[in-house]
């Protein structure tokens, strides 16, 4: 059975670490200051106790006044799995330090928070769009995205490329 660790006792960890990498931890995940998060997490993948060799997952989360970046990582070798987190306030250009250092496997997972929630990766080798086409408007996960420029909006009139709709019919009223 996978063993969950517990934020709070994951945090205990990565501060003997890395003194002074955690922000705060909470029963569910360690929240890592973003300046010592790469260095943290590469304690956390090369240490014998934690061997956390694997990104399982890396996504985004918008909480209206600022982003979480969620990193879920598990070591195979201990059958461990645990979740760490590093936050940004910065709603209008919001920036965290890749780990594609750490784990190769961040390189698309960066690249797919940057596309749908606008989150800069600093240090990502090839960040871009990946599943809109460049000049999309807006990054389509921000909670704030339907409320663009022109009242509510359910995201794009139409596709890239695609012939325009015919206007429907006018009926007249009876």
């Amino acid at each position: 059975m996978t063993r969950w660790w517990d934020g709070v006792e994951l945090a205990r960890v990565a501060e003997r670490l890395v003194p002074g990498s955690v922000a705060r931890a909470e029963a569910g995940a360690c929240l890592l200051r973003p300046e010592r998060a790469v260095e943290t997490l590469r304690a956390l993948r090369d240490d014998a106790e934690t061997d956390f060799a694997h990104l399982t997952n890396l996504c985004a989360v918008d909480l209206w006044d600022r982003f979480e970046v969620v990193y879920h990582v598990q070591s195979l070798v201990r059958n461990r799995i645990a979740c760490l987190k590093v936050e940004t306030a910065d709603r209008e250009s919001p920036a965290v330090p890749s780990v594609t250092e750490v784990w190769q496997g961040a390189w698309l997972q960066e690249s797919e928070a940057y596309d749908l929630f606008g989150i800069r990766f600093e240090g990502h080798p090839n960040l871009q769009r990946i599943l809109l086409w460049d000049g999309y408007p807006g990054h389509p996960l921000r909670k704030d995205f339907l409320a663009m420029p022109g009242g509510l909006q359910p995201g794009l009139n139409e596709f890239a490329g695609a012939a325009p709709r015919p206007e429907p019919p006018v009926r007249p009223v009876p």
